[in-house]
């Protein structure tokens, strides 16, 4: 694990993010980042039509979406920088595993416990948010060069239906509610809010800002003033994932 303090850190009473998760990951990213210096091809077990990124199951709803295998599954492991073949300790299967799952939508959905004096959260997520794009703009590439142009196109369209089948919903009506009238959800009117500029973004703009949906902070709510926050999580990341998809 890298010892170097790689963000600005916060004041001793103010709530950070953990710099040993933060750095632990970043390594991790970096391993995957030095495997290969072309666009990495996807895994056997990826769905063409489904993009980069996913796994091949029937999807009828975007929000229901459970975590997928990356791109990088069909990565090899990475060489560590500086070492030779005879110094390096072999990788364990598990942690080739975990760093070969690593991609944009990992990078997306990060989450790190927070630390009194910890790393700068905005410095942290602004870094993420770079690291997202230039990877899922690999898995875009390797996507496209292994299966097609068109294969994307259709990947395209069936996101795209997803998305607007629920964006089309009417408000108070996009998602569900939490489960139990006492859970904590977001606030349904400040959701609509988001959906409702997302829609005018994605019909009258070339190139969607993905920070419209990256920087979304929504009102806890309860009972029927409330959506179920997995629900909706779930939903903004493959809006984020759209939206990079929609870019040349």
């Amino acid at each position: 694990m890298s010892t170097q303090q790689r963000f600005d850190r916060l004041g001793e009473r103010a709530w950070g993010y953990d710099p040993a998760q933060v750095d632990d990951f970043l390594d991790r990213l970096a391993a995957v980042m030095r495997t290969t210096t072309t666009p990495p091809a996807l895994g056997a077990h990826a769905d063409p039509v489904a993009g980069p990124g996913t796994v091949a199951e029937p999807v009828a709803d975007p929000a229901d979406v459970t975590d997928p295998v990356t791109a990088e599954d069909s990565v090899a492991s990475a060489d560590t920088a500086g070492a030779t073949d005879a110094a390096r300790e072999p990788e364990s299967a598990e942690a080739a595993q975990r760093r070969r799952r690593l991609g944009s939508r990992q990078v997306r959905e990060g989450v790190f416990d927070r630390v009194k004096g910890g790393y700068d959260p905005g410095a942290v997520d602004a870094h993420l948010d770079a690291v997202e794009d230039e990877l899922f703009a690999r898995e875009k590439a390797a996507f496209v060069a292994e299966h097609g142009t068109r294969r994307w196109e259709e990947h395209l369209e069936l996101l795209a239906g997803l998305l607007l089948g629920r964006l089309n919903r009417p408000h108070g009506e996009r998602f569900r509610r939490p489960s139990s009238h006492r859970t904590l959800g977001y606030a349904a009117a400040d959701v609509d809010v988001l959906c409702d500029r997302l829609m005018d973004a994605l019909r009258g703009e070339p190139e969607v800002d993905p920070r419209l949906v990256r920087t979304a902070v929504f009102r806890p709510a309860q009972g029927q003033r409330s959506y179920e926050e997995q629900q909706v999580d779930a939903f903004l990341d493959r809006a984020v994932e759209f939206v990079l998809a929609l870019r040349p």
